[in-house]
């Protein structure tokens, strides 16, 4: 299956024009894309870098008989515009782009919102941004999985930190192919691991190549920066605000480990207001949503009945998802 031929086909764009200072207001084309069930309980799913919303493929398929799904690709990623430097990619420039497509092109008025990577900076920076609406439009769940968002703990690879250099990220990114990227990705952070074969890594080739994805690496990876000055207070703001929020972790990731998880549960939404969830899903990587398509599609499910459920491992399968704490 050509899983960029089928995602890209299924697409519309918006015009955004940015927010940021020093982008003069620049339009850009922004990719995306509703699928499942018209009518049904409607599913935001936000992604990460330096994927885009590709990365949902299988989960949107493992949900679409019960969810209406809304993704997009931020400026700088997949299937949206790339524009070059000076242009400064930020996420509150893209938090103000997702409460926009949510509140305005999208007309949400209940959904929930799954966030993953750098996507789940932009949804708590959202979350914000919804609770100070009149009234406010916060998602009823709020479901976080991996991601960078506790960067004390994190490991950057190289990769990332040569990018992030301004000494040496135009280089680093012009030694590159968008192919050797993909299988890159393939090879450290999916369980098992992959190569350019496999579909969904050859998918992530094809979304590195348009538009010369690869060019804007060393500027799409200056998000870093924001975190790190603000991710203390999105955190807290975050544990202050009564959603229902789980934190669901691939086990074997090394970039963001289970002990950036672990802080974040212990620290900020164990006893946060609503019900909160950790979940650990022992077969997957940095890409749960890929790697495990369909035990993560059972913990939405889960997520959304409400129902209360008891601390277990998903089928009583030794290799099932672990709900490893949740407070009510």
């Amino acid at each position: 299956m050509d899983i960029f031929a089928a995602w890209k086909s299924g697409g519309t764009q918006l015009r955004w024009r940015s927010t940021t200072p020093g982008n003069d207001g620049i339009e850009v084309t922004v990719f995306n894309r509703r699928c499942g069930t018209p009518g049904a309980p409607a599913l935001v799913l936000v992604h990460g870098f330096p994927t885009s919303s590709i990365d949902y493929f299988g989960l949107a398929g493992e949900l679409s008989s019960e969810f209406d799904i809304f993704v997009l690709d931020f400026p700088g990623y997949g299937l949206s515009d790339k524009p070059p430097e000076p242009y400064v990619y930020s996420l509150y420039d893209d938090a103000r782009l997702l409460v926009h497509a949510i509140t305005q092109v999208w007309q949400l008025t209940e959904f929930r919102m799954l966030t993953h990577d750098r996507g789940s900076s932009i949804g708590m920076i959202a979350l914000g941004m919804l609770a100070a609406q009149d009234p406010p439009r916060l998602p009823v769940d709020l479901i976080v999985t991996n991601a960078n968002i506790y960067l004390p703990l994190a490991n950057l690879t190289a990769f990332q930190t040569a990018l992030l250099d301004s000494a040496t990220g135009r280089a680093t990114a012009a030694a590159i192919t968008p192919e050797l990227l993909a299988a890159g990705l393939g090879a450290s952070t999916f369980m098992p691991r992959r190569a350019l074969d496999d579909p969904e890594i050859a998918a992530l080739a094809k979304c590195f190549a348009h538009n010369d994805g690869v060019r804007v690496l060393p500027d799409t990876i200056q998000y870093l920066h924001e975190r790190a000055a603000d991710e203390n207070r999105w955190l807290a703001q975050l544990s202050a605000i009564t959603v229902n929020t789980s934190l669901v972790w691939g086990l074997h990731d090394g970039v963001a480990p289970l002990r950036v998880a672990n802080h974040v549960w212990q620290t900020y939404l164990k006893d946060q207001p609503g019900r909160s969830r950790y979940w650990v899903v022992p077969n997957a990587d940095h890409y749960v949503q890929c790697d495990a398509p369909g035990e993560l599609a059972q913990i939405v499910r889960l997520t959304a009945g409400g129902e209360d459920i008891a601390l277990q491992t998903l089928g009583d399968r030794p290799d099932g998802p672990v709900l490893v704490d949740q407070s009510d």
